[in-house]
Parts: structure tokens; C-alpha cells; sequence
């Protein structure tokens, strides 16, 4: 059964164009419920992982950020003034690397940064 509460935060993880934050999800959230708890956001989040529904992305210096998971891969972009982490829409392929025996890539991440439209206002 999935809880009002649940709903709420599936709801904003779909319609947000970007990975979010714990924070930016309880934020969000409690826009929508303001009783909305931090330990609902954290079951939240265990569950969905622990059933592949749900990916984190880790970052250096930057809090884990969680996003649905997407069709294809797909770089991302950090805002080195506001700290965001978006999608980008880009066309990506892995490149073929030759890695040591027994090794298999399974994924990769590309990331770039600089500053997003509303920082540059």
C-alpha cells in the first residue's frame, strides 16, 4: 500500500527535472504536507533504493542526490554557485575502455559544471 505521504514524494521525484537532495525532497514535500517527516523522506528513499526504484548519485562535497531511473544514460551538471545537480539530455555513449581481465563496465557517469541560468542572472 502506498501511503499519501509516498505519493507526494514519487510525485515530486517525477515531475522534477533534476536530481534532488533528502533535503530538497523533505523541502518539497512539506510545501505539499507540512507535517511531512524526515524519517518518512528516509524510508522513503531506503526503500525505493533497496527495490532499484530509485538511484543515488554521489558527488564529491555534494550531498547524495536521488533521481528516478531514467530510460538511457545521461550526464548531469553541477551549478558551482547554487550547488544544483540537473539532467542533461544529451546523447551519450560509454567509451570503449580496455579494462584488466575479469573487469566488466556496467555504467559510467559524466558530469560537467559551471553556472545554470539562474545563477547567471
Amino acid at each position: 500500500m502506498i501511503t499519501k505521504q509516498k505519493s507526494v514524494i514519487n510525485k515530486i521525484l517525477e515531475k522534477t527535472n533534476r536530481p534532488l537532495s533528502r533535503e530538497e525532497i523533505l523541502l518539497k514535500g512539506r510545501k505539499r504536507l507540512p507535517h511531512l517527516g524526515a524519517a518518512t523522506v528516509d524510508r522513503f528513499i531506503k526503500e525505493m533504493r533497496q527495490s532499484f526504484e530509485l538511484v543515488g548519485l554521489s558527488f564529491p562535497g555534494q550531498p547524495t542526490r536521488f533521481e528516478l531511473p531514467a530510460d538511457k544514460e545521461h550526464p548531469h551538471f553541477i551549478c558551482r554557485v547554487c550547488e544544483k545537480v540537473f539532467d542533461l539530455d544529451i546523447p551519450m555513449r560509454l567509451p570503449s575502455v580496455n579494462l584488466p581481465e575479469g573487469f566488466d563496465v556496467s555504467g559510467g557517469e559524466v558530469v560537467y559544471s559551471g553556472t545554470c541560468p539562474e545563477c547567471k542572472d
